[in-house]
């Protein structure tokens, strides 16, 4: 009898062992799983926080730079400070790229804009400058469904994707264009289907130095104007162009504040994102909102 009790009580005694240890396992996992979500979201957003003061430091360039002077050697010494340099045949940007972007009812996205080959090459009197600033997201290269899955569901714990591009060409030694801005992306839903579209929103700044040039602002000096994207996408850009004359109202048009792509959890309104272009486009329009994209 003492014998039968005996393996009964080591029986439950095993039992209890193999449940504390699942337990343990388990519990294990569990602050694995944790510590790697807030490892990888803390990693998203201290990256985020890095490229913001990046792309902040690079407009404070900008804004100080004299476009209706400057040449090659102001041009190149901006780009290099901050990663960027002329395009080459074989150096050409991945994604994005710049022109208006193309989107599928899978979310890809492409970008169908290429240089002529005639300008895939840097001289001193003669080139092209690209140069991009983003957050980690955008830096991976994803498609089809795993783009829209981490695109869709990252902006729900706070991280956000985003991108600061500064396009500047270089003819004769003289800066004749320019084309700068900053850029967030969001897959947003704008009909009854389930599809979602990879859509930017932000702000643009593009800069011309021929005041005959067909795309230069509409024939004045200064524009800003909110553009909306083709079909029914629910984001808008505030775009601003100048001519680059030497009374050019530079210094507002690249006047920006980044800090609101540090908030987790809410998009930039166009007030915070570019106050002075968007005042002006108030005081024009009559506007007196926030600038909110989505309203």
């Amino acid at each position: 009898m003492g014998s039968r009790l005996f393996g009964v009580t080591e029986i439950n005694s095993n039992r209890t062992d193999t449940r504390d240890r699942l337990r343990a396992t388990l519990r294990w996992v569990v602050r694995l799983v944790i510590i790697s979500i807030v490892g990888c979201w803390l990693f998203f957003y201290l990256d985020s926080i890095y490229q913001r003061r990046r792309a902040e430091a690079l407009f404070s360039d900008l804004k100080a730079l004299n476009f209706a002077t400057a040449g090659f050697p102001e041009v190149r010494d901006i780009m290099v400070r901050y990663g960027g340099g002329g395009l080459q045949p074989k150096l050409e940007p991945r994604l994005p790229d710049l022109g208006d972007p193309m989107i599928d009812e899978h979310g890809n996205v492409t970008y169908p804009y290429r240089l002529p080959y005639s300008e895939r090459s840097c001289t001193p009197q003669n080139c092209t400058f690209l140069l991009q600033i983003m957050t980690a997201l955008p830096r991976i290269p994803i498609l089809d469904r795993t783009a829209q899955f981490l695109y869709t569901s990252l902006p729900y714990i706070g991280v956000r994707s985003w991108i600061a591009t500064a396009f500047i060409r270089v003819r004769n030694g003289k800066l004749v264009s320019s084309q700068a801005g900053v850029l967030e992306f969001r897959m947003e839903r704008f009909d009854s289907s389930e599809h979602r579209y990879l859509v930017p929103l932000g702000y643009w700044v593009e800069t011309r130095l021929d005041p005959t040039d067909f795309y230069a602002c509409r024939n004045q000096p200064y524009r800003v104007n909110i553009s909306h994207p083709r079909g029914k996408f629910p984001a808008d850009t505030l775009d601003t162009c100048l001519l680059q004359s030497a009374g050019a109202p530079t210094k507002r048009a690249f006047d920006v504040n980044l800090s609101c792509l540090d908030n987790p959890f809410r998009n930039c309104r166009f007030d915070e994102l570019a106050p002075l272009a968007w005042a002006d486009y108030s005081a024009k329009n009559g506007d007196t909102g926030t600038g909110d994209p989505h309203k």
